[in-house]
């Protein structure tokens, strides 16, 4: 499984069909402020899970939200993602990363 994280953004990578991409990103979502996904990078890639992992038990605390894709077709795509409220349309945090995806 490849791990990417924020320091991944605006890069390239180039992984084979069939292997899996997990995409970790820091959130806290008791502020409103959550990551949205504006592209996903089908049909290249399928989203499999979507998670968020809260780095304490505390109530309000911050995490880690984690999207785990596979890809499925050869093809390059993008995956693009928004940080921000659902009632704003200005986004306080960006995120993309263009996956290439080889053939077997």
């Amino acid at each position: 499984m490849r791990e990417i994280t924020t320091a991944d953004s605006g890069k390239k990578l180039n992984v084979g069909v069939g292997e899996t991409l997990e995409l970790q990103l820091p959130e806290n979502p008791t502020t409103g402020y959550r990551w949205r996904l504006h592209s996903s990078g089908g049909p290249v890639l399928q989203l499999a899970e979507q998670s968020f992992a809260p780095s304490t038990e505390a109530v309000g605390a911050s995490g880690t939200r984690c999207w785990i894709f596979r890809a499925v077709l050869a093809g390059v795509t993008r995956l693009e993602l928004e940080q921000r409220r659902s009632w704003e349309h200005q986004a306080i945090n960006t995120f993309h990363i263009t996956i290439g995806v080889m053939p077997k």
